[in-house]
């Protein structure tokens, strides 16, 4: 399991619930986690044959409106595009949950405001219905939200559900 995942026990249980069969997972985090401009951190769950099925991924960048952000960040999905409450502003797909976290209100070398880009992110079909599949896509993105907030030291509030 992802070291980067705040709460591992409760991730775990999230990933036994959708992620589909293998006989193996495997788990490969990479971070970068300066509190700067370059902050990014990721957890790639892997199956069997090495076939990637959840990305979580956090990622700085200069602030935009979050229409802007939507356009320009969001990865092609699949499903109706509903929006939720959490960060800036929140969007859920059938294999997507992505939320604009605010960050920086000055970052240190462009002093520019700078916001987090979360995704949990499926790359293959999830057990459970569309509206569970959503729902835990979106926990995790939460979740996984509020430990790049911390990691990255932002100084705005993440304006995150706890």
């Amino acid at each position: 399991m992802c070291q980067n995942l705040p709460d591992r026990r409760a991730a775990a249980d999230t990933f036994k619930s959708v992620l589909p069969q293998a006989a193996q997972y495997d788990f490969v985090m990479t971070s970068t986690p300066d509190p700067d401009e370059s902050y990014s951190g990721t957890c790639s769950a892997i199956g069997d044959d090495s076939q990637h099925l959840l990305n979580l991924h956090a990622d700085m960048g200069v602030a935009m409106s979050w229409e802007q952000w939507a356009e320009q960040e969001l990865p092609p999905t699949t499903g109706k595009v509903t929006y939720f409450s959490a960060g800036i502003k929140g969007v859920s797909t059938s294999d997507l949950a992505a939320i604009y976290v605010p960050c920086y209100s000055s970052e240190t070398n462009t002093k520019q405001p700078h916001n987090l880009t979360i995704f949990a992110h499926a790359l293959k079909s999830l057990k459970g219905s569309d509206s569970e599949v959503r729902q835990e896509l979106i926990r995790l993105a939460e979740s996984f939200g509020r430990y790049a907030h911390r990691e990255a030291k932002c100084d705005l509030p993440s304006r995150l559900p706890d």
